[in-house]
């Protein structure tokens, strides 16, 4: 595993679901742009509360950028040919709806601060 800061676009809608314990955790795919052009499909799981409700609210084709642990996953296509994948547990999620709100307090610290002036 390693830990990775990827961005993307939200491919269907998160799967919400619950554990054997009875603790909830989502599920969601990430489609990333590779170097090639070609996306990437990463599937995403998450046990963070804050994570659930940020991508619960996210349609298909968002933009968000998700940081957590990763690994590599293979798997044979229908063609077959191998393809490349990651498996992400998600520990946080940034979303173009949470961009206004981080951006305030910073302001508001620099400000504060006398910096940017």
């Amino acid at each position: 595993m390693f830990d990775v800061l990827l961005s993307g676009r939200l491919r269907g809608g998160a799967q919400l679901r619950t554990a054997s314990n009875g603790s909830p955790f989502a599920t969601f795919r990430l489609a990333a742009a590779s170097k090639t052009g070609e996306s990437l499909l990463c599937s995403c799981v998450t046990f963070s509360q804050s994570v659930i409700d940020a991508v619960k609210g996210l349609g298909d084709g968002d933009s968000l950028a998700v940081s957590g642990e990763a690994a590599i996953s293979t798997w044979q296509g229908q063609d077959g040919i191998a393809r490349l994948g990651l498996d992400v547990t998600a520990y946080a999620v940034l979303t173009a709806y949470h961009v206004g709100r981080k951006r305030v307090p910073a302001a508001t610290a620099a400000h504060r601060t006398g910096a940017g002036q």
